[in-house]
C-alpha cells in the first residue's frame, strides 16, 4: 500500500471504491515482455513522416493520431485519451486568458463524439482514459487510469514513487509508464517533439510548419528513470534528442522526410470539428 500513502483522503477513498474498475489494468503486466514498440505523439514532425514506415511494431497512439488518414498502417494496439473529464458534453476552459477573451468558461465538446466513434470502430485496440471519464464511457475495450498502478513488485513504479514522479501526469509519461509495465524493452518515440533538442511548435493537424524552438528539459527526471528500465529512442526530423538517444527519420527509415499539409493528413470533416475547438480555432484553416 506504499503508493497510496501520499494521496489525499478524498483520493484514497476514490481509489478504494474504484479498485474493481482499475484492477483490469493489472492483467497487462509483462504482456509484451522483451518486445519493441512505438509511441506516437501529436508533434508537428509527423507532417514529414510516412506512417507506413512504422508498421512493424506494436504502437501506442496519444490523443489524435487515430484521426490521421494513414493511421491504418500502424499496429495500433493501445491508444490514450487521458484528459480528465474529456468525454463529457462540455469542456471546462481553465486558461484564464482565454476565458477573459471569450467570456466563456465552458465550450461544447464536439471532439469527444469523434473519439467515441474510434473506440467503437477499433474493437481490438485497448483505450486508456482518466478514471473521471468512467461515468460517461463504459466500452469493453476501455481501461481506466488513476494516480498510479498498485504493484509493489515493480522496481520502475517504486523508483517513480520514491522520486515523486506521477506516472499518469500527461499522455507521454502515461504511455511510457504503461509500456514499461507491459514489459516492452525498446521504445521508439515518434512525433513526441518535446523530446527533441530542436523542436517546432503546433501539432500535425494544424496548418503550417510551426516555429522552431528549444525544449531542453522536458520530463528530465522521469525520462532518466524510464531509461533504466527500457531503451528509449526519439525519432527526430532533424538534430538530436533532448535527454534521450535519437535517430533522425532519415537515419531510422532510410527515406527522406517529405512535408504534407494538415488537410493531406486529416479528413476535412475532422478538421472542421477541431476548428470549433477553442484551442485550435485559429490554427486549423
Amino acid at each position: 500500500m506504499k503508493f497510496i500513502r501520499n494521496l489525499s483522503i478524498t483520493k484514497k477513498i476514490i481509489f478504494q471504491i474504484s479498485k474493481p474498475i482499475l484492477n483490469p489494468l493489472l492483467t497487462l503486466k509483462n504482456s509484451h515482455y522483451g518486445e519493441s514498440c512505438y509511441i506516437f505523439g501529436d508533434g508537428i514532425s509527423i507532417k514529414w513522416f510516412d506512417l507506413s514506415e512504422f508498421s512493424n511494431k506494436t504502437a501506442f497512439s496519444l490523443n489524435k493520431i487515430g484521426f490521421h488518414k494513414h493511421s491504418n498502417y500502424l499496429n495500433l494496439k493501445y491508444s490514450l485519451f487521458i484528459e480528465p473529464f474529456y468525454f463529457y458534453p462540455y469542456f471546462w476552459d481553465r486558461d484564464k486568458a482565454t476565458v477573459k477573451e471569450t467570456g466563456k468558461k465552458f465550450f461544447k465538446n464536439n471532439v469527444q463524439k469523434k473519439f467515441r466513434e474510434i473506440i467503437k470502430k477499433q474493437e481490438n485496440t485497448t483505450f486508456f482514459t482518466n478514471l473521471s471519464n468512467y461515468p460517461v464511457l463504459w466500452d469493453s475495450n476501455v481501461r481506466y487510469l488513476f494516480q498510479f498502478i498498485e504493484d509493489s513488485e515493480s522496481e520502475f513504479l517504486i523508483d517513480c514513487f520514491q522520486n515523486k514522479e506521477n506516472i499518469f501526469k500527461g499522455s507521454l509519461r502515461s504511455a511510457i509508464s504503461l509500456a514499461i509495465f507491459m514489459g516492452f524493452k525498446e521504445i521508439f518515440l515518434v512525433g513526441c517533439d518535446y523530446t527533441h533538442e530542436i523542436t517546432r511548435s503546433h501539432h500535425w493537424f494544424e496548418k503550417g510548419q510551426g516555429k522552431i524552438s528549444k525544449k531542453p528539459d522536458y520530463l528530465e527526471i522521469f525520462l532518466n528513470i524510464a531509461k533504466k528500465y527500457a531503451n528509449l529512442t526519439t525519432i527526430t526530423l532533424e538534430g538530436s534528442g533532448s535527454n534521450l538517444p535519437s535517430k533522425t527519420y532519415h537515419e531510422f527509415t532510410g527515406k527522406e522526410p517529405k512535408f504534407k499539409e494538415n488537410y493531406d493528413l486529416m479528413e476535412n470533416s475532422m478538421l472542421d470539428v477541431l476548428s470549433k475547438d477553442p484551442w485550435f480555432k485559429e490554427t486549423i484553416f
